[in-house]
């Protein structure tokens, strides 16, 4: 791409962005807005319980950030892991890579949701050395692997970056509300608290919990939270 298509594009983000209302959970929607892609989702990764997604275009885009979440495994998480790009030709070919993440798909779809397939890059979310997460774009047809739509994904992760940074300097309640997280975080992070409390385990370990039991009994992460904190889950120290 070029210098004015960079240009061209940031400006084309912006304008997405405040159309959306601005805020962390707009970035998404301005993705799918200005790229040719069918959906986009950003994965934040948070002391303890490691990425969690933060936003996402539809439903779909939830399902499989959740997944990849939940196991620890899929595109999104290793980009964010070793910082670089990772492009999928076609998500339901993925099992040869990470075979438990395909797995999880192919379950998903036979319970009933539609058959997830396509395209998909991870683009690494990094400020200088530190790792914040990725961003997830999903596509329908075979380019969006192509370098030029990697080079573009880098751009906008560039520019979800700068945002990220803009709405951690806003002041006090301001800030807050910009990093409100519209999807799980949240209540993972109260049913890890409440983990702590009735194991005596250290925080990295209750995240760990959540997550094996998520595995083992066929639930999303957010599922296992919300029973705990609802106590139909617990984990009393034996």
């Amino acid at each position: 791409m070029s210098v004015a298509q960079f240009d061209h594009l940031t400006d084309d983000f912006l304008s997405a962005l405040s159309i959306g209302g601005g805020g962390i959970s707009a970035l998404a929607d301005a993705c799918v807005r200005v790229l040719p892609v069918r959906r986009a989702a950003i994965l934040i990764r948070e002391r303890d319980a490691g990425l969690q997604p933060w936003c996402a275009s539809d439903g779909v885009a939830v399902l499989i950030e959740t997944v990849q979440t939940t196991l620890g495994q899929g595109p999104a998480v290793e980009a964010a892991t070793r910082g670089v790009p990772v492009s999928l030709a076609d998500l339901a070919a993925s099992g040869e890579r990470w075979p438990g993440f395909a797995a999880e798909l192919a379950r998903i779809e036979r319970i009933g949701h539609p058959r997830i397939s396509g395209p998909m890059v991870a683009v690494p979310l990094h400020l200088g050395a530190v790792r914040l997460g990725a961003l997830d774009l999903y596509g329908e047809h075979p380019g969006l692997s192509r370098p030029a739509m990697i080079s573009a994904g880098l751009h906008i992760a560039d520019l979800v970056i700068a945002q990220l940074v803009a709405g951690a300097a806003q002041p006090g309640h301001d800030a807050q509300r910009w990093w409100d997280q519209p999807l799980t975080s949240g209540v993972i992070h109260q049913a890890a608290g409440m983990v702590i409390g009735q194991s005596g385990i250290r925080a990295a370990d209750a995240y760990a919990r959540l997550r094996a039991y998520a595995f083992v009994h066929g639930m999303s992460l957010a599922e296992v939270a919300e029973s705990v904190v609802a106590n139909r889950i617990r984990f009393d120290a034996d």
